[in-house]
């Protein structure tokens, strides 16, 4: 049995952030250089990349650390992402089972605090079988800045920091895409798989559904993903004993987060609860191990509690109980409000159908009537999200 690290990397952009950002913070003091048994670094990428990733300086201190083993992958500007990614982690995890091998699963954006793979290498000891954890987005633009600084801090160019530090950093400087997913004000991102609420300018409270699978030791083998490693249906079924998982719930050991440019996910936004249809997103995006990590309260920061966070930590619970047990949030209580409901619905439909912006088909009918009748709700995540940014609407349900 060898450890397994996996990281998929393609295109000149994610290459030179996976180089410059990602792989410096993983020679950090309780990482690569400090497990015990040399480990298989697995790079899924194209010929171009190989190319770029073994002609950069930092690739001689990875070769050092590491059995670095390429996998050329045809990929071509047409491909969809996921699809990528998803081909790419079936056959790592096919691959790690002909020996029983664990799997670390990376991404060419994400950033380590120390300590992560040693953590990693004692929770095999204890036959730990998942590790989920948080991993939000920062902005890269302003991690890079920092990052920068602590390169300077280190002959050989490796970034080293803290767990707390590292999640004190992202907290300061989420990318939107994260900030759309704290809730304020009575909005929600439109795709909650992670929901935030901050505590205090250093830490935020997290409920999730989606947790990145850092270290999968699968007990059964012949199990892929059908859209994602963190998607429906699939880590109850490779990893069956839940008391052999590990949820992450705070920064103590390590911690790892994502950076995102600021030029990306700028079409996420945050809208009022009262359009949401919860319960059709949780139907179609939660199976049982996702909502065995919602149970969990999961602190992003320092974790230097307050006294005022218990009373504010009690009234998350409450408002997480109203989102989820209607399907739209509110249950709302005057005829008015349920017309003009309705009225902008329809409205902002017709507005679509006309201008041909959206083409009314059958298909489109039937799944509309088998919504109302499922849900008795409003499909409003069939909306544009501008469509909710329109103050004439807004103020009528608010």
């Amino acid at each position: 049995m060898k450890l397994q690290i996996i990281n998929v990397v393609w295109g000149e952009k994610y290459t030179n952030t996976f180089l410059k950002l990602s792989l410096p913070t993983q020679f950090s003091a309780g990482n690569l250089r400090d497990l015990s048994i040399r480990p298989n670094y697995i790079i899924y990428t194209s010929k171009s990349g190989k190319e770029q990733i073994t002609s950069s300086s930092i690739y001689q201190t990875l070769e050092s650390s590491c059995n670095v083993i390429f996998r050329i992958t045809k990929i071509s500007p047409e491909d969809c992402p996921f699809k990528i990614l998803l081909k790419c982690h079936s056959n790592a995890i096919a691959e790690a089972n002909t020996t029983s091998s664990p799997i670390i699963f990376l991404s060419p954006d994400s950033v380590v605090s120390t300590g992560l793979f040693t953590y990693c290498e004692k929770a095999l000891r204890r036959d730990i079988r998942l590790i989920a954890i948080c991993s939000t987005r920062m902005s890269l633009e302003k991690y890079q800045k920092l990052s920068d600084i602590k390169k300077e801090e280190n002959a050989e160019g490796i970034v080293n920091w803290s767990p707390q530090e590292l999640a004190v950093t992202t907290v300061r400087n989420l990318h939107h895409r994260a900030r759309c997913l704290i809730m304020n004000n009575g909005k929600i991102g439109t795709h909650p798989s992670h929901m935030y609420w901050r505590l205090d300018d250093n830490n935020l409270l997290a409920k999730a559904y989606h947790l990145h699978p850092l270290l999968i030791w699968p007990e059964k083998h012949g199990i892929y993903p059908i859209t994602s490693a963190d998607g429906m249906n699939f880590l109850e079924k490779i990893c069956k004993s839940v008391n052999k998982w590990e949820v992450v719930k705070n920064c103590n050991d390590f911690s790892l987060f994502e950076i995102s440019s600021d030029d990306q996910f700028t079409e996420d936004t945050a809208i009022s609860k009262e359009f949401f249809a919860f319960k059709y997103w949780f139907k179609t995006n939660v199976s049982k191990a996702h909502q065995y990590f919602f149970t969990h309260n999961i602190i992003l920061g320092d974790g230097i509690e307050k006294p005022e966070w218990a009373s504010h930590i009690k009234g998350i619970g409450k408002e997480l109980l109203q989102l989820t047990k209607h399907p739209t949030g509110k249950v709302y209580k005057t005829i008015k409000n349920r017309m003009l409901r309705i009225w902008f619905f329809y409205t902002s439909l017709l507005y679509h159908i006309v201008s041909g912006k959206k083409k009314l088909t059958f298909k489109k009918v039937f799944h509309h009537m088998y919504f109302l009748m499922k849900y008795r709700s409003l499909p409003f995540h069939t909306l544009p999200p501008s469509d909710f940014k329109k103050e004439s609407f807004i103020k009528h349900f608010r």
